[in-house]
């Protein structure tokens, strides 16, 4: 039974020691300087201007969600198409296809009438929240 599996124990440690020998080459070799204007954050070698904790609108978070769900759906779109072609039925692996696109393409209308793929919304009756 061992045998049936040595090829993934292999690529296993070779994954790991892949990541974690350049992790732990650079904790030994690199050098340790912090100072203040090191240790400062930045963006894009700009100088901070205000707090480095801020609000971030909620439109980033749902836009971010709605992509990952369709790379998803890509992604499991192309073993599908793969396999539908040496599939014993073709009509019911069509079938599952088409009911799987139906619930995606489903989401991304109730996304769209709920208003989240609009970048500029208004709020009508909502109270703003002062900082």
């Amino acid at each position: 039974m061992f045998l049936d599996y040595h090829a993934v124990l292999v690529f296993l440690i070779t994954g790991v020691a892949m990541v974690s020998a350049p992790l732990i080459l650079g904790f030994l070799f690199r050098p340790s300087n912090p100072y203040p204007e090191k240790n400062m954050a930045y963006e894009c070698a700009e100088d901070p201007i205000g707090p480095a904790q801020i609000r971030f609108d909620m439109r980033f978070y749902t836009t971010a969600l709605i992509f990952i769900i369709f790379e998803v759906e890509i992604a499991l779109m192309f073993p599908w198409a793969r396999v539908f072609r040496d599939a014993p039925n073709q009509t019911l692996a069509l079938g599952a296809g088409l009911i799987f696109m139906s619930i995606v393409f489903l989401g991304l209308v109730v996304d769209w009438v709920k208003g989240d793929l609009d970048w500029v919304k208004t709020f009508h009756n909502k109270r703003r929240v002062q900082d």
